[in-house]
């Protein structure tokens, strides 16, 4: 083989290798699933905030984890057992409102759910309840397996009332049945994972927002992330309704929401600008008063990484 044809052989194999190296610089901050610390430090060159143009534009990425008790022997008006739980969040909220002299609403912000993850607790093998009183029943592993069935609820315009007092007609958009076990341990089970943004991203289907009114305003803000209902696997009956369970202990739910939490464009952190002519009694007021204190001063905020250094 030529020695030329060589030559440009390894030349091309060594440009590959560099260009299988190389990775794009991505703007990460604000997307889920990377580590915000090890961005590289060139990701902020070049951009606009180094001309002062541009200092809010990023947005939060957030998880919230949230626990209540599913409870099917509250009994509503006509004593029918209350046993579908609708889960709630509204989206007109600033989870770090940092600024509470600012005219209301400049503060606020869509406060979306990009995901929802449900868990419950399962019960214990070999549990005892009492049968009557002065007496004890053993409950087998049957007794103690239940059935967990969970809906994201969505709509569409043409479904929407056209009065606020009128009812939203929610149709299941993202299911999942899942049979639950008694075990000895801890762990919970995973009974809904969805995306709220695959489900949503279609104009054809919307989510199903509360358009009920609360005092003398239409609150239109509420969305209805998820539904639950905890059957008896044998007859799909509520499962917790008083037969199983003497006293109804409830079973425990877990959720975890994952949050695009935008930055305020109006935010206030306490600071102070003192003026003396000191230098080693930065807060004694030589001819005038002494320092007074911070107090709350409009700021604009932005964000940059995710440390851990007080670990």
């Amino acid at each position: 083989m030529p020695k030329s044809s060589r030559s440009s052989k390894a030349a091309a194999k060594q440009r590959k290798q560099l260009q299988g190296t190389q990775k794009p610089l991505a703007l990460d901050v604000g997307n889920f699933g990377r580590s915000l610390s090890s961005q590289p430090s060139t990701m902020y060159m070049g951009n606009n905030s180094a001309t002062g143009a541009v200092t809010t534009k990023r947005e939060l990425g957030l998880v919230l984890n949230d626990y209540f008790d599913y409870n099917a022997f509250q009994i509503g008006a006509g004593g029918v057992p209350q046993f579908v739980t609708n889960y709630w969040w509204d989206n007109a909220q600033n989870l770090f409102e940092t600024d509470p002299l600012v005219p209301a609403g400049i503060d606020k912000t869509f406060c979306r759910v990009r995901k929802v993850e449900v868990w419950v607790l399962p019960q214990a093998r070999g549990l005892e309840v009492p049968a009557q009183v002065g007496s004890l029943q053993s409950r087998t592993n049957a007794d103690q397996m239940f059935t967990v069935s969970c809906q994201v609820p969505g709509t569409t315009i043409e479904l929407q009332p056209f009065q606020p007092s009128g009812s939203v007609e929610a149709l299941a958009a993202n299911t999942q049945v899942t049979n639950v076990l008694p075990q000895y341990d801890t762990k919970w089970k995973k009974v809904l994972t969805c995306d709220l943004q695959k489900t949503f991203q279609s104009s054809v289907m919307s989510p199903v927002f509360s358009p009920f009114v609360v005092g003398e305003q239409i609150v239109k803000t509420n969305q209805c992330l998820f539904q639950m209902s905890i059957l008896n696997p044998i007859d799909g009956k509520s499962y917790l309704s008083g037969d199983e369970d003497i006293p109804d202990p409830g079973i425990r739910v877990r959720v975890q929401l994952t949050i695009d939490q935008p930055i305020a464009t109006s935010n206030a952190a306490k600071l102070a600008v003192f003026r003396n002519e000191d230098f080693s009694q930065p807060f004694l007021g030589q001819n005038g008063p002494d320092f007074p204190g911070t107090s709350l001063q409009y700021v604009q905020a932005d964000l940059r990484s995710v440390n851990d250094y007080f670990r």
